[in-house]
């Protein structure tokens, strides 16, 4: 049986593709990007490579080139919706096999597959075991950073080019679980500080107490316990860069000391007198607005000002659902490799259900959605819908009942349905129903959080929900 990868940046064309050939007795494995792709030629064997020309990121000339290196023995035919005589003559040239223009005939498409020669039975049998390998992410994709295709991706690989090539000090603001920390790395690596250390710390745990000794250092005598002398983040990080994780954390202490040492380029270990000269660009992250003092009051608004010489924002995945289909498949290949396991598919009601949720936890808690759920794969490797997180489908619900007020009250309306408008106890239920509809579209539908921002027993919510018709 012959082995097909189609490679693909439009999901839908993939997902057709792999249905048709696979009615037509193919084994065929998809992915929506250069980097994927990449991966799956150096796990597994194909006979034949169907590449969309125009790909992000990469020509389709360049990527030739690097599917001959890996695949030599691997035919290749392009698509294009523009496909042109040169483009044709050029790809042929360097070693396609064909350029098919889209939108393909199915009937074309399945004469020009049928006259591949299949490879060797060996090399076509696809394996259920990970092969373990030196996978290499494409540049766009370091350190594990998916930018995805949307605009406001395309705008923040931009942004992370440019500011990467300075000396800036960059503040990162974006939700938990955006990718701050793998972006603040990407912005290392794209910087002339590239082979010197990358240090991450994680100021939520920087006490008052022992702060100033993890970023500065002490010198051994300096208090109580300091039996050694430390060496601090900023001098480990000397001749690279330092990422400070919600800095806003930070004590007012040691956010005075961090304010002269970038200011006069020194520090000055607990306990020391000497000063040490230090070479380190800073890249801070938050979640919340730093110079809000409504959010921040205990934040110094001259330390923001030297940390903010470029601000980038990062969306959250709520607000770039185009690329929700690459980070998913990103995701799952992470997953197989860790697991050892053939890269799993999604169902189409998983799918429907990761378009329709809100991600409130972003990348972070998509990453952890699919590692648990491939934990419950069945022998048609596909995920599916019940193996989803309860909260997901609740949310999902929750959601589809609040666009039909009617029906999410219809339990309440019924129940005091005769009462008149004026009726006191019967206006005080409905804001009481209305107020707590809203705590818990808030909180994404977790019942224990709503309950402690309403100040009731749990068990007294649970009361209500059943009153107002919404199931447990």
């Amino acid at each position: 049986m012959k082995s097909i990868l189609i490679i693909d940046n439009h999901i839908s064309v993939c997902d057709l593709l792999r249905k048709f050939l696979s009615k037509n007795n193919f084994n065929v494995e998809t992915s929506s990007s250069a980097s994927l792709g990449l991966d799956f030629l150096q796990r597994m064997k194909f006979d034949l490579i169907l590449l969309e020309y125009h790909l992000p990121n990469i020509s389709g000339l360049e990527f030739l080139e690097r599917i001959k290196k890996l695949a030599p023995s691997t035919e290749v035919i392009f698509m294009s919706r523009d496909a042109t005589l040169k483009n044709a003559v050029d790809v042929i040239h360097r070693g396609a096999l064909n350029f098919i223009s889209k939108p393909l005939n199915p009937d074309e498409l399945l004469e020009i597959v049928n006259k591949v020669e299949p490879k060797s039975p060996n090399n076509v049998a696809f394996s259920t075991q990970y092969q373990p390998d030196s996978i290499v992410l494409e540049p766009w994709s370091k350190q594990g950073f998916i930018f995805g295709q949307s605009e406001s991706a395309e705008k923040m690989m931009y942004q992370v080019k440019r500011v990467g090539a300075t000396n800036y000090s960059v503040i990162i603001q974006g939700e938990t679980g955006t990718g701050k920390e793998s972006l603040a790395r990407m912005i290392h690596e794209y910087s002339p500080r590239k082979n010197m250390p990358f240090i991450a710390v994680d100021c939520g745990c920087l006490s008052k107490e022992i702060g100033g000794s993890e970023l500065f250092g002490h010198e051994k005598g300096a208090f109580t316990g300091a039996i050694f002398q430390k060496t601090g983040f900023f001098e480990q990080a000397n001749g690279g860069t330092i990422f400070l994780d919600e800095i806003s954390n930070l004590s007012l202490d040691i956010q005075m000391t961090l304010l002269r040492a970038l200011q006069e380029k020194v520090i000055r270990k607990i306990g020391g007198n000497k000063e040490i000269p230090t070479d380190v660009r800073v890249i801070t992250a938050t979640n919340k607005n730093l110079i809000d003092t409504s959010e921040n009051p205990f934040f110094r608004e001259d330390l923001y000002f030297r940390l903010s010489e470029f601000i980038l924002e990062v969306p959250a995945l709520r607000e770039r659902k185009k690329d929700l289909p690459l980070f998913v498949e990103f995701f799952l290949k992470q997953t197989s490799e860790e697991l050892k396991i053939r890269i799993p598919k999604i169902s189409e009601a998983v799918n429907s259900c990761f378009e329709q949720y809100t991600w409130p936890g972003n990348l972070r808690e998509l990453r952890n959605v699919i590692r648990r759920s491939c934990l419950f794969l069945g022998k048609d490797n596909i995920i599916k819908r019940e193996s989803l997180p309860e909260r997901i489908l609740q949310s999902i619900l929750f959601a589809k009942r609040k666009t039909k007020p009617n029906n999410l009250h219809n339990g309440f309306e019924t129940a005091y349905k005769e009462k008149d408008e004026n009726d006191l106890k019967s206006t005080a239920l409905k804001a009481e129903s209305s107020r707590i509809i809203e705590v818990l579209n808030k909180v994404h539908f977790n019942k224990t959080k709503a309950a402690e921002i309403l100040n009731i027993h749990r068990k007294t919510l649970y009361q209500k929900l059943k009153l107002m018709n919404i199931p447990n």
